[in-house]
């Protein structure tokens, strides 16, 4: 009796650690979302910081976590910690901009107009886009 009580605690344990373990692989190495096979919503950066600056919380409801394809000119360009190129992008004001992080570094000049596409995350300072790629 006492046996049969053991063995039925040690398979519960024994279930759980390889439901940790499984949900654990998913989760490493699930699919990442592919940005160049998203639609995505075309947008200015001059539309872009302006909207969240009128109403972050409209705009986050619109923008947040989708697709875009911004339109812009580069207004600085440079690494980040990761070694990754981050553009810059000139919003509507000359204290806002569109930063956009690459998943490929590029060259690219200042005071050129570009087209790129990436993942919105949201409104610090500037509108931040992640997963970006350069369509123009």
């Amino acid at each position: 009796m006492m046996m049969a009580k053991h063995k039925t605690i040690w398979l519960i344990a024994l279930a759980c650690l390889l439901l940790a373990v499984g949900a654990l692989c998913y989760v490493m190495y699930m699919p990442h979302r592919d940005i160049t096979r998203e639609k995505p919503i075309v947008v200015t950066a001059v539309e872009l910081t302006d909207a969240y600056q009128k109403d972050e919380p409209a705009a986050n409801e619109k923008y947040l976590n989708r697709a875009l394809q911004v339109s812009g000119t580069v207004n600085d360009v440079e690494t980040n910690n990761d070694g990754k190129s981050v553009i810059t992008l000139a919003g509507a004001t000359p204290l806002s901009g569109v930063r956009c992080t690459l998943q490929k570094n590029i060259t690219v000049e200042t005071g050129k107009t570009v087209i790129l596409k990436g993942r919105c995350t949201g409104y610090l300072s500037d509108v931040v886009l992640i997963d970006c790629v350069l369509v123009e």
